[in-house]
Order: structure tokens, then C-alpha cells, then sequence
């Protein structure tokens, strides 16, 4: 009169996750990661670039986004662990390879992207002729000082000249420091200066003043 109920393979999403004996947090832990866990790894990877990509760095920016990648840390890496060990959660981590596989990739890009300081590197290469054009000007014009504002894509609180050498100060980089560039094509800076220089490349460097 009502048939026979279907039965449902061993290997599906019914058996794995709506069965009588799996609890609602297990089904949770075996389920592949979605686009939400997905989302927070690639914001905190966006998060710990954007924070390296100046002298100095971004400290609060460097520390949310630390925080947020250990927290998917904490929460991929016991979901792995449980769906490696229940037999009904092997088969899902076949089946969803590549979201599984998705967290550790986006960690490992950031990492590497942050071995080679590649955010600071690309956002100064496409910085440079605008911030070489107003030191120019400022060298040229005789001036001392420039208005705070952008330089390129950093933002600076002020542009000072010392001789041929004139420094961009970054704003809300470091923590102890104050940090910026440094356009200085005839020499070194900082022979009379308090503050402390690192050749970065060509006519630039690194200056640091601590408070």
C-alpha cells in the first residue's frame, strides 16, 4: 500500500548526515568547509598583506588579521582531524577535495606573498613616480615641507626636505616608531638626523624615528 521506502546508499549525503545516530554538532564537523569559513581565510589573507605593505607595517591591521587566521586555524583544523578519523566523514573530504584543500592554500599563498614582502614591493612600485615627482617639486621649489595627503597609494602625515633628501612620513604605520620613505638620490640620509635609515632601493630608503 505505501511501497517500498527507497534505500539510500552507504556513501550519501542522507546516510552521512541525517542519520539517527549522528548528532547536529558531528554533522557539522564532518560537513566541508563552506563559503563563509572560506570568506573569514581570504579576508584575513587580505588583512596580514595590507598590514605588511608599508615600512613599519600596520600593527592594529597585522593583528586582526592574525587573530582571524588563528581562528580558522582552530576551527579547520579539528574538522579535518574529525572527518580523517569517523568513517562517515572520509568519504566527504574525498568528495569536497578542493574546499577542503581551499583554507591551507589561501594560508600558504598569504605566507609566502609575506615571505617576499610582495604586497610592499607591488604597492611601492606603483607609488613611486608619484612620490619621486613630489620630491622633485619640493627639492626644486626650495620648500621644507609639503601638505599631508597621498603620495601614490600611501597616505602620508607629512613630506619634510632635509638638503636634496625628502622624507614621507607614513601615517599609522608601527607602534613605537614612526616609519616612511625616503627619496635621497645624491647620498645617504640622515648623517645630522636622530632618525635611522635602511637603503631599500635605488634612491629610497626606510626611515624610522622612534618616539
Amino acid at each position: 500500500m505505501f511501497g517500498k521506502a527507497q534505500e539510500q546508499p552507504l556513501d550519501s549525503p542522507m546516510t552521512r548526515y541525517a542519520g539517527p545516530g549522528v548528532r547536529p554538532l558531528t554533522r557539522v564537523l564532518i560537513g566541508p568547509p563552506g563559503l563563509p569559513l572560506i570568506s573569514v581565510t581570504t579576508l584575513a589573507g587580505l588583512l596580514l598583506l595590507y598590514g605588511a605593505s608599508a615600512p613599519g607595517g600596520y600593527f592594529m591591521t597585522s593583528i586582526f588579521g592574525g587573530l582571524l587566521a588563528m581562528g580558522v586555524a582552530m576551527v579547520w583544523a579539528p574538522r579535518l582531524l574529525v572527518g580523517l578519523v569517523r568513517a562517515d566523514g572520509r568519504p566527504g573530504l574525498r568528495r569536497h577535495w578542493a574546499r577542503w584543500v581551499a583554507i591551507p592554500l589561501l594560508g600558504t599563498v598569504t605566507a609566502v606573498l609575506l615571505t617576499f614582502d610582495t604586497s610592499y614591493a607591488v604597492r611601492f612600485a606603483l607609488s613611486e613616480k608619484s612620490m619621486e615627482a613630489i620630491a622633485r617639486e619640493l627639492v626644486a621649489g626650495g620648500k621644507t615641507s609639503a601638505d599631508p595627503g597621498w603620495a601614490g597609494l600611501f597616505q602620508v602625515s607629512s613630506v619634510e626636505r632635509q638638503g636634496g633628501a625628502v622624507t614621507f612620513v607614513l601615517e599609522d604605520t608601527g607602534f613605537l616608531a614612526r616609519y616612511g620613505l625616503t627619496w635621497s638620490p645624491d647620498r645617504k640620509p640622515g648623517v645630522d638626523s636622530d632618525a635611522s635609515y635602511r637603503h631599500f632601493t635605488g634612491p629610497w630608503y626606510e626611515w624610522m624615528e622612534r618616539f
